[in-house]
């Protein structure tokens, strides 16, 4: 996750330079940024002691150390003025979405490329650069005189070619050398995202490194937040870039996973290598078009504080989204239901009250062509049956319970039966998430027997525990 960070210096608004406040810029990735001033930046009369909010496009600062900063999408909050012994301070606090760390923007910000990287994505890429050679790997005791060499050979980029992007996962390590007793190699990995024409805006590489993210989570089963969020601008006088850090806060904190077992991921690098650029532009298109089941979905990976009704409801709504938008779900054709629905319209008594009919107009007849939340489920888990029989969980037989339990949650009608009571939801729950997990990884490209063998191990040790 990015840290938390913390800036000294001197601040101003881009149309009034030459009044530059001292204060302290703030961000952690729970509480986004802040700004003290020890003063204030504007002083109109306008926002002073009245309703109106003070609400600034762009703040500007100078660090201590020479960094240029902009805090863009600012409020201001709480400011205050006091006076001792004849001597009046002021001072102000604002909030702000984003906080630029690298130059400063006063109008639509946009970056030539964009850098994200992720806790465990070099773990999940599996590559490195570390060879080791020498006499000491040929057995035996260790003598004066054997050798021991570590050589690094950068490993060669892999690239995706997108609709409107080239993603490319980029290798890079740091070396630190000691003059006596110690030296190593961090090695990392990081996406860029590069347009195929033109630039990206602020908001496209913030997209981007969202839709990233998400896919991480899916291939690791854990929850990752962004490491490190750059936008990179071609310099105009030298080869090169000037990075601009981009922070903002993200949901909470989180106590983001340091390990990565190759065979408890839904799949790792080498699993879809050779079929790279297939993988992400499913993953890119089916984002775009399945994203409420996506934000579904991944409301529960990103909160597991979540209650347990609330989990379980997320996720039948995200499968009964996926199969309405990926498969349809109607008994009869919409002319044939068209005429249908006008007879049983014209059915309703004129006794009724109007929201009565209303409600049979617009609810019940209007929607009574869709299929059952059963029955989508049931042909969701008899399309991938070869892979639901190999689970231990059991799922075939669940479907009933499952609705049951979404519909009591629904409407609490004790006359829902059976149902799960609030300790049999977390199977339920399991059931629900290797469903979702079962149909997203098959819409990847991801084949049939590597998703059994993944999902066997992964859901046989979640349903012991």
């Amino acid at each position: 996750m990015i840290e938390e960070k913390e800036f000294q210096g001197y601040w101003w608004l881009p149309d009034n330079p030459d009044k530059k406040v001292g204060g302290i810029a703030s961000f952690s990735p729970s509480d986004g940024v802040s700004l003290e001033l020890f003063s204030i930046l504007n002083e109109d009369s306008e926002y002073m002691g009245s309703g109106n909010v003070f609400r600034p496009d762009f703040i500007h600062g100078i660090t201590t150390s020479g960094e240029k900063i902009t805090l863009e999408n600012c409020i201001r909050g709480n400011y205050s003025m006091s006076s001792s012994q004849g001597v009046s301070s002021t001072n102000s606090e604002y909030q702000a979405i984003s906080l630029l760390s690298g130059g400063h923007f006063t109008d639509d910000i946009h970056f030539d490329r964009f850098r994200a990287q992720f806790p465990l994505l070099t773990k999940w890429t599996g590559i490195t650069g570390i060879n080791y050679s020498g006499s000491v790997f040929e057995g035996g005791e260790v003598s004066a005189g054997d050798t021991f060499e570590i050589t690094y050979e950068f490993p060669k980029s892999i690239t995706a070619d997108l609709d409107n992007a080239e993603l490319k996962l980029i290798f890079n390590a740091d070396f630190n050398m000691g003059k006596v007793g110690g030296a190593s190699i961090d090695e990392e990995v990081y996406f860029d995202i590069i347009p195929t024409s033109g630039d990206l805006s602020y908001d496209e590489g913030v997209d981007y490194s969202r839709t990233l993210q998400d896919f991480i989570t899916l291939a690791t089963g854990k929850e990752v937040q962004p490491s490190t969020l750059v936008g990179r601008i071609e310099r105009d006088d030298q080869p090169g870039y000037n990075d601009v850090e981009v922070l903002f806060s993200t949901s909470g904190d989180l106590k983001l996973p340091d390990s990565l077992h190759p065979l408890k991921a839904n799949f790792v690098l080498a699993d879809i290598v050779d079929n790279f650029t297939e993988v992400m532009n499913n993953w890119f298109s089916d984002y775009e078009e399945l994203e409420p089941v996506y934000n579904l979905y991944f409301s529960v990976q990103y909160n597991s504080e979540m209650y347990l009704q609330n989990q379980l409801l997320s996720l039948t709504q995200a499968i009964e989204t996926y199969h309405r938008r990926e498969i349809g779900g109607q008994y009869i054709s919409d002319d044939e239901f068209e005429e249908f629905y006008e007879d049983l319209c014209d059915m309703i008594p004129d006794r009724f009250d109007e929201s009565f009919q209303a409600h049979l107009e617009r609810g019940t007849f209007k929607y009574a062509n869709e299929y059952s939340l059963r029955k989508r489920l049931s042909e969701l888990v008899s399309e991938h049956e070869s892979i639901f029989n190999e689970l231990p969980l059991d799922i075939e037989s669940s479907v009933n319970k499952i609705v049951n339990t979404r519909n009591y949650l629904t409407h609490y009608d004790d006359g829902i039966t059976p149902r799960a009571d609030a300790d049999e939801l977390h199977p339920l729950i399991l059931r629900l998430t290797a469903i979702l997990e079962t149909i997203l990884l098959s819409d990847l490209g991801i084949p049939e027997d590597q998703i059994l063998e993944r999902l066997q191990q992964r859901y046989s040790e979640r349903a012991r525990s």
